[in-house]
């Protein structure tokens, strides 16, 4: 997620229109952005190799908080144009998330009641509220084995460089989770309102029998509306 992917490149068969070849100073400034499965990514590079069929490559991937979502797509993943202009967002309150719903969709000027309408089960889960992971997580160990925690958080708009300035928080309060591992077993939760976390060397001994050189944990930014956000996962 942080550098050009120059490795991988994808094909994608369009039901219409057509896709560009973009310099990178436009991807960069957010052209050529698409779903894939359930990740962003931003293209540079769209190379005709067939009737609406394209190989894009020149990659940016896991953008807007997907990093999760970076996988190898199977054959047959949805694949989206992200065009804000031609995709409204539906207004949702919060009493429908997690609620299923029926879509009726048709094309123009026909309408729902023409005979190439349809309809689709849609459920917002609500991930687009989900706060982004934390990044640049680290720990330091005083000499008496409690270890300091600590990261940066990220926000899920607003959030374009700032010259001496954080950015926007865009949740009702800042909170965080600390899951401590074992394996795949969390042994603790560390809950703190700053992005530093304290595991004292008690703690560490009560949970694993000595304080460890070696600690897995993951970290989550809270949404007071959905719970945990995007996880961090760190070995420190």
């Amino acid at each position: 997620a942080d550098y050009w992917d120059e490795v991988n490149a994808v094909e994608v068969q369009l039901a219409s229109g057509t896709l560009e070849s973009l310099p990178d100073s436009r991807i960069l400034n957010g052209a050529n952005g698409a779903l894939i499965g359930d990740e962003i990514v931003q293209f540079a590079t769209a190379e005709l190799i067939g009737p609406s069929l394209y190989r894009l490559s020149r990659l940016l991937r896991g953008r807007l908080g997907t990093e999760h979502r970076i996988i190898t797509h199977p054959i047959g993943s949805r694949f989206v144009l992200l065009s804000p202009g031609r995709q409204a967002r539906p207004t949702f309150s919060v009493a429908g998330l997690g609620v299923p719903m029926e879509w009726t969709y048709a094309p123009v000027p026909q309408g729902p009641t023409g005979d190439q309408a349809g309809e689709v089960s849609f459920v917002n889960t609500g991930g687009g509220l989900k706060p982004w992971s934390p990044v640049h997580v680290t720990a330091t160990r005083s000499p008496s084995g409690d270890l300091t925690i600590s990261w940066v958080r990220r926000t899920r708009y607003g959030g374009w460089w700032l010259d001496n300035a954080d950015v926007p928080l865009n949740e009702e309060s800042e909170r965080y989770d600390v899951d401590i591992l074992d394996g795949p077993t969390v042994v603790r939760t560390l809950s703190v309102t700053t992005p530093v976390a304290t595991y004292s060397a008690a703690q560490q001994t009560a949970d694993f029998g000595a304080p460890q050189s070696s600690l897995a944990v993951k970290i989550y930014q809270l949404s007071a509306v959905v719970g945990r956000g995007w996880p961090a996962s760190a070995t420190l």
